[in-house]
């Protein structure tokens, strides 16, 4: 199933022309297409030539422009706290600044551009529950936000898939239970 949400604000950070956008999640087929095109089985934690000052700036940017849009401060770990994983950095957004008053979370991935959100927290709600307990306002904010930004976003379920991509030393590391595609993108490793 695919999931289009309407959202409406500016392209891009510092654009001057709104419009309305259409943020279009991948579909179960699509997103997993795109896992295993962005799996580089040598480079476990993050691509070839990833910049990781490029891409903490980018980073701080999401973080700033949601803080924004929800009146608030968010909760942020990047950069030095993120030590030994695939994914960059983490923010939330606290209940008292939502319409839901639900936290959201923003995880992104060193890989591709990936940003993985929902409710509370990672592992805490399904797709169907995320998508009901965000509201529309809240959901269109975050999408917008991310899609300004070229971010993909992604909801977990397709995340919770058996990791079926190229690396062993993957598969190796994780010997007591097989890695998933969360594993792969948005874990410590």
């Amino acid at each position: 199933m695919q999931v289009t949400f309407a959202v409406t604000g500016r392209a891009r950070p510092g654009a001057r022309a709104w419009h309305d956008a259409v943020v279009t999640m991948l579909d179960r087929a699509q997103a997993l297409a795109l896992l295993r095109r962005l799996d580089e089985p040598a480079h476990l934690e993050h691509p070839a030539g990833f910049d990781d000052a490029v891409e903490q700036r980018r980073f701080r940017r999401l973080a700033t422009e949601l803080e924004r849009r929800f009146g608030c401060v968010c909760d942020v770990e990047a950069g030095r706290q993120i030590q030994d994983a695939s994914f960059l950095g983490e923010l939330r957004i606290p209940p008292t600044a939502t319409a839901g008053r639900v936290g959201i979370f923003v995880r992104v991935s060193n890989f591709g551009g990936l940003a993985l959100f929902g409710a509370d927290g990672p592992g805490v709600w399904d797709d169907a529950d995320t998508l009901e307990l965000i509201t529309g306002a809240d959901r269109d904010a975050v999408l917008e936000a991310l899609a300004a930004l070229d971010y993909v976003p992604l909801l977990e379920d397709v995340l919770s898939a058996a990791y079926d991509g190229g690396s062993d030393a993957l598969r190796a590391a994780y010997r007591s239970y097989p890695p998933t595609w969360f594993t792969r993108y948005f874990d410590y490793l």
